[in-house]
């Protein structure tokens, strides 16, 4: 059975006072001026006895010390200011009124706590408190028969015993303290007897449990230290040693049974503030399936952990948590998105009639007179037109007077030849010089700025949920009622009814939202070295503009990546070019492809699209975790000192 040991008798616990500072009252003083009396020059005192002005400063200081004493359960240095006081200023009754106040309280703390300490069993401790109380007041009757003062100790009195007002410490782990120095060794005999010399040569005495076997063994070794020496030999023999004190140690058969009987265990508390409960169950769960630690709690309100194990394994959980409890870090990711998205589209040349038709004009003439007879005979008739007149005289009268439209004539360029074989030549179009230029320029900056915690994921998203329609379903429609013609229920037909518990059939849309705009997931991680090592995940998604069977076609630039930068470097992830140039001719073919004849024959139209698109990461550590993740290891179970 392992406990914790007892502190010994000469160290005693500090004394808890419930007397209050308010219940001692404090003189107001006028404000004197600092004393500039050298220190080793004495004081003046009056003529009629009164205090000087630098001892009532001295004694107004030595209370309020006394005060500030009280007020930290300081009984016997408070009891040692309020005296000096008094004696500096007798004329102040408040001084002499604290002491006394105070002298009695500190007498009957001690003998409270002599009771508890006998009550306890701790004898020399309850006889130690009691001769304190008899030394600072003989002639009081609470404390007991009164000895003789000289057969104490003057380290008793409180001026000059200064663990009266010390808590005990807590005893740690047992360390080794061997002696320095390689050794040289070359034995045959007897394993506990090679062990007990090798050890004593290093200053270590050793003591053997029952499960040591007897055995011979040769141990050679040349020029080693204690650290290289033991453990080979305590390797070879297959056991193992524990410290007692710093100059001794038991040895051991190394089974799993063993080292759990006689390992000394220690107790460590682990801080790690901030973490979710989920968080404290994982670190838990490593503790004790890695580990196989069997003592541990987990207090998630207080976000603690609380190991009992060897101090070998309490180390190597340290090393091992050292960087999942590192999670205390904020850290700031400045991003800069710049896209440039630049258009251009020149049409330069010349449009030029790309076909021509001839027609004889008479023939022309002649239909277009034969089709409107009637409108001719009555211009004739109203002397418009003068009678015998050619069918090309009589056509030209009529579109000059609005009465007749000819797209023939309308596309007329010219004429050639006379009489009968007069033609016409025709295009399809007029010809037109271009010279036009269209030029677009679109610049966009994304300045984000995010700030997450170390090894937590964030998400920034700007933009809007497009909804999109993916499928569709209809509710049923009404049965075939053939077969109910004629059937009716209370007078109203069964097609009717059934159609009304039916109904129309419902179209229903499944809908599936799309984040238009920008998305950023980043996860930063904070080395120990300084440096941020982040895992950026950026999507950008717009509409095409486009659809496939009524859904839209979205653009989409997705891009992942790691990277590790110092804080505040700033890091490039992405620098993305696109462009696209396109160009048509229409012209005479072969002349178009001659040089200096495409501008004068031939129209050309030139589109030219670029864009650009650069991110730029700058993170920044906001605040750094806390140093501090451990407390101080405490021995649970070391032998009891021997009485």
């Amino acid at each position: 059975m392992t406990a914790v040991p007892q502190p010994r008798a000469s160290t005693i616990a500090r004394r808890a006072a419930t007397f209050a500072l308010c219940c001692l009252p404090i003189p107001t003083f006028a404000q004197a001026p600092a004393d500039k009396t050298p220190a080793n020059k004495k004081t003046v005192e009056t003529t009629d006895g009164t205090p000087t002005k630098h001892q009532t400063q001295a004694a107004e200081d030595a209370y309020l010390a006394g005060a500030r004493l009280l007020d930290h359960d300081d009984l016997a240095r408070a009891e040692i200011q309020f005296d000096k006081a008094a004696k500096l200023n007798p004329s102040n009754g408040d001084y002499a009124m604290a002491y006394s106040i105070t002298h009695q309280r500190h007498i009957t703390e001690l003998v409270k706590e002599s009771g508890k300490a006998r009550l306890l069993g701790q004898n020399e401790k309850a006889e130690t408190l009691l001769a304190e109380a008899r030394l600072l007041d003989p002639q009081n009757n609470i404390v007991g028969p009164s000895v003789d003062p000289g057969g104490l100790p003057r380290a008793f009195h409180p001026t000059i015993e200064p663990w009266i007002r010390e808590d005990p410490a807590i005893a740690g782990p047992v360390t080794l303290r061997p002696d320095s120095g390689p050794k040289s060794f070359h034995l045959h005999a007897d394993e506990q007897d090679v062990i007990r010399q090798v050890l004593s040569n290093y200053g270590i005495a050793a003591t053997f449990d029952e499960s040591v076997p007897r055995q011979n063994i040769r141990f050679d070794l040349d020029d080693s230290p204690y650290q290289q020496a033991v453990p080979i030999l305590l390797s070879m023999a297959h056991l193992f040693a524990v410290p007692l004190d710093p100059k001794s140690v038991l040895i051991a058969k190394d089974t799993p049974e063993n080292r759990q009987r006689l390992e000394h265990q220690l107790q460590e508390t682990i801080y790690i503030p901030g973490m979710t409960n989920e968080q404290m169950d994982e670190f838990g769960n490593v503790v004790r399936n890695v580990f196989d630690v069997k003592q541990l709690t987990v207090d998630k309100a207080a976000g603690t952990l609380v190991i009992r194990a060897p101090e070998a394994t309490l180390t190597y959980v340290n090393l091992t948590l050292a960087d999942l409890i590192d999670g205390g870090s904020e850290v700031m990711i400045d991003l800069k998105l710049y896209s440039v998205n630049k258009t251009n589209q020149r049409n330069i040349g010349a449009q030029l009639p790309q076909q021509i038709g001839l027609y004889n004009v008479n023939a022309a003439a002649q239909n277009l007179v034969a089709s409107n007879q009637s409108l001719v005979n009555q211009a004739i008739a109203q002397g418009l037109i003068p009678a015998g007149s050619s069918n090309i005289t009589i056509a030209l009268a009529l579109i000059a007077s609005g009465l007749v439209q000819s797209t023939l004539l309308s596309s007329t360029v010219g004429f050639f030849g006379g009489g009968l074989t007069a033609t016409g030549v025709t295009t399809n179009q007029n010809a037109a010089f271009n010279l036009a230029l269209t030029a677009s320029d679109t610049r966009a900056l994304n300045d984000v700025q995010i700030r997450v915690g170390d090894r937590q994921p964030a998400t920034f998203r700007i933009g809007q949920r497009y909804p999109i329609t993916t499928a569709t379903y209809s509710t049923a429609s009404p049965a075939q009622t053939s077969a109910l013609a004629g059937v009716s229920i209370n007078g109203v037909s069964a097609t009717s009814l059934l159609n009304a518990a039916v109904g129309s059939p419902i179209t229903i849309p499944q809908i599936q939202y799309e984040d238009l705009g920008l998305t950023l997931k980043a996860t930063p991680v904070v080395q120990r070295s300084g440096a941020i090592k982040m895992h950026l995940d950026l999507k950008i998604e717009a509409l095409n503009g486009g659809s496939i069977n009524s859904i839209p076609i979205l653009n989409s630039q997705q891009f992942a990546s790691d990277v590790t930068v110092d804080d505040g470097d700033t890091a490039v992830m992405v620098s993305s070019l696109t462009k696209n140039e396109s160009a048509s001719i229409s012209g005479y073919p072969g002349l178009a492809d001659l040089p200096g004849f495409q501008t004068a024959t031939a129209d050309k139209m030139t589109t030219t699209d670029s864009g650009e698109l650069i991110l730029l990461v700058t993170p920044h550590v906001t605040r750094r975790r806390a140093n501090l993740t451990a407390g101080p290891r405490i021995a649970i179970n070391l032998p009891e000192p021997s009485s």
